[in-house]
């Protein structure tokens, strides 16, 4: 399994890529830099991490959060807000096309819609849980929900689709 996203960080833009390789093995790409490390699930929901290869006396405890822009990471003490570069943001895990898609492999926590509901854009449709984060996927367009594939409890595979919204013009709300 490999994960690949951009974040932004300081105003720049910066590419992570997590790559599975064995037993609790990882390889992890920020920017150029590579590193390997073999990572222990916590109780508390963090993972610690044991630097392999170069620095491999090095060991530390990371957690992840995430926000509605991105996510925060603590890792060995120190904090970072990374946030979804401005062509993802707003639309979670959904395109301009209307269709929500899984960023990651994990487990459908929840699934707020159905058939024929009419939604906004940025409005959460479906909760998955992967790498000991959850992640809300929000609709990218306004419109009505033609198709959920999403199962509370399903495992569902990085990129599957998950919802399709038919974007429309949704009128507003009046009292």
């Amino acid at each position: 399994m490999k994960i690949t996203r951009e974040f932004v960080r300081d105003g720049k833009t910066v590419a992570v890529t997590a790559e599975f390789l064995e037993g609790d093995r990882w390889r992890v790409r920020i920017g150029d830099t590579v590193h390997e490390y073999e990572a222990k699930a916590l109780g508390d929901g963090g993972v610690k991490l044991q630097s392999l290869g170069e620095g491999a006396d090095r060991a530390f405890v990371a957690y992840g959060a995430s926000l509605a822009k991105g996510y925060m990471v603590r890792v060995d003490g120190r904090t970072w807000t990374l946030e979804a570069p401005a062509a993802r943001r707003g639309g979670g895990a959904a395109g301009g096309d209307g269709v929500v898609r899984a960023p990651m492999t994990g487990t459908v926590l929840e699934v707020a819609c159905k058939p024929g509901d009419v939604v906004e854009a940025r409005q959460t449709l479906v909760v998955v849980s992967a790498m000991k984060m959850e992640h809300k996927l929000t609709a990218g367009v306004a419109g009505v929900v033609r198709k959920v594939t999403a199962q509370k409890g399903g495992t569902v595979d990085q990129g599957a689709e998950l919802v399709v919204v038919e974007p429309q013009k949704v009128e507003e709300k009046k009292s």
